[in-house]
């Protein structure tokens, strides 16, 4: 291998490894929602919002409230309809909800822009920015 294959090569690693990289925050903000619950006035559309839906009561995605729906889905006619984590170009987009009142360091305490709700963003630990 030459010199100059070799740094392509490189470059290629290098670019991969960044792309895969920039992808970290969303997913960790994902996983870390694994540990939530509904909020105290029992909203339960937010991407951090996890559910299994397979132990309804009523049976597999069968609902009688948004909070035996996954995520963003909504229950609609006994039934969780829509996306649970609809695919946003990033988690500063406007119609990303996320429950800051659950975050593992308290409310509206952050490690990344995704665990911050909507357009604000994590400055210093702390979402900053209007909330909804």
């Amino acid at each position: 291998m030459n010199a100059s294959s070799t740094r392509t090569s490189h470059r290629t690693a290098v670019r991969a490894i960044a792309s895969a990289l920039a992808m970290v925050p969303l997913a960790m903000a994902l996983s870390a929602g694994a540990r939530a619950a509904p909020s105290a006035s029992g909203g339960c559309n937010y991407y951090n919002y996890h559910h299994d839906e397979s132990r309804n009561a009523a049976g597999p995605a069968s609902c009688s409230s948004d909070c035996e729906c996954d995520g963003m889905r909504t229950c609609s006619d006994g039934t969780c309809k829509g996306d649970a984590r609809p695919a946003l170009p990033s988690c500063n987009d406007a119609r990303y909800h996320w429950n800051e009142a659950w975050n593992s360091g308290g409310a509206g305490r952050c490690q990344n822009d995704c665990e911050c709700d909507g357009q604000r963003t994590c400055v210093a630990g702390a979402c900053q920015g209007k909330a909804r």
